[in-house]
């Protein structure tokens, strides 16, 4: 749905758009950074660099693979971060660059209360914005379906494994990008998703290691 604002007494005009879905099919949940675009938030000057200097850089594979489940599945996205919503412009013109599936982005503000952006970024209020994003889809649906895909590198895995724990029968996959070599990462996800049957999660490294076809029932 697109709706147009406008300031009074200021020519300020802009279109906005309401991404709507409804009580059956299936959403894809996907964070962002490091996600589908590589931002390293591992460390802080490759943070600042990879979001502040030149384009940003999609993770290979990703786009095709979202707009695969797009036409597979009759998908609707949604796309999580814990970039300041001031930084949409660039991630629209990414997204539509790279050409990701449209959906709704939810993001945090960043105000001039925050003491600098790498410690807005880095801070912990982002898991619970996450996953009061996360509880406002599953608490307004009954039946539709919803597939989260994050990162290893901050805790979506602990947020992921917290919802799926709520919602296990509304959640048939959770996908995690980590590193093919990092055997630590790997035993790390072991124990967080201990409790979540080893079908139903799997990693990933790029968009070309992620099923095309993913096996669930529609609801």
């Amino acid at each position: 749905v697109l709706f147009q604002v406008t300031a009074p007494y200021q020519n300020i005009q802009t279109i906005g758009e309401i991404y709507l879905c409804d009580d059956d099919g299936i959403t894809f949940i996907s964070d962002i950074d490091d996600t589908i675009k590589i931002t390293q938030v591992t460390s802080s000057i490759e943070t600042l660099v990879n979001t502040f200097s030149g384009q940003f850089k999609a993770v290979p594979g990703m786009a095709d693979t979202y707009r695969h489940w797009q036409r597979t599945y009759n998908a609707t996205f949604a796309y999580l971060t814990a970039s300041p919503d001031q930084l949409y412009p660039f991630l629209r013109e990414f997204f539509d660059r790279e050409q990701f599936p449209s959906g709704s982005a939810h993001m945090r503000h960043f105000t001039w209360l925050d003491a600098n952006f790498i410690a807005f970024f880095m801070s912990s209020n982002y898991i619970k914005k996450k996953t009061e994003t996360l509880q406002m889809f599953l608490q307004n649906t009954r039946r539709r379906s919803f597939v989260l895909i994050g990162d290893i590198f901050q805790k979506d895995p602990d947020i992921y494994a917290s919802i799926y724990a709520q919602y296990p029968d509304r959640i048939p996959r959770v996908f995690i990008r980590k590193y093919k070599d990092d055997d630590q990462g790997q035993r790390k996800l072991e124990k967080i998703f201990k409790d979540i049957p080893r079908t139903k999660w799997t990693t990933f490294e790029t968009g070309d290691d992620l099923p095309k076809d993913i096996q669930f029932k529609l609801k």
